[in-house]
């Protein structure tokens, strides 16, 4: 479980990254981590907002953090700290949301899910970190 994964290619560490969160989860994590995944990638759904847009670059850019920090360090309990984007990315949406047109109604539901969807995640990072900082540095998945 130990093993560095330096010395492999981006996609494959992101692959194998993914491929750790959707198939070595046990059921209710996995669950969980497709649910958190599926609903950021509806961001995509929604490209013309510019709030599908933010999310979209967050998302990005804690995609590509984690696969470096899980590069150097594999699966460790710090990814989560790569979704620190998010907080001022959701604070913003949610004061955004009165003044959102009431008659987009799947775009409203969306960015509702987002927001408690990654907010909830926001409290499960808090703690892995946590953990991570009291000890717990080992890579606890390995593909």
């Amino acid at each position: 479980m130990t093993r560095s994964t330096s010395g492999i290619g981006i996609l494959r560490s992101a692959l194998e990254l993914f491929g750790i969160v959707l198939v070595r989860f046990r059921p209710i994590p996995r669950a969980w981590a497709a649910w958190l995944v599926a609903v950021n990638l509806a961001c995509l759904l929604f490209l013309g907002h510019v709030e599908a847009q933010v999310a979209l670059g967050a998302v990005g850019m804690a995609v590509i953090i984690q696969v470096l920090v899980y590069r150097r360090r594999g699966f460790i309990r710090l990814l989560g700290a790569t979704h620190l984007p998010w907080v001022p990315m959701l604070a913003w949406m949610v004061l955004r949301l009165d003044a959102l047109p009431r008659q987009e109604g799947a775009f409203r539901i969306w960015l509702i899910a987002l927001i408690v969807t990654n907010g909830v995640s926001l409290v499960i990072d808090a703690w892995d970190a946590t953990r991570f900082i009291r000890g717990e540095r080992r890579p606890y998945y390995s593909w």
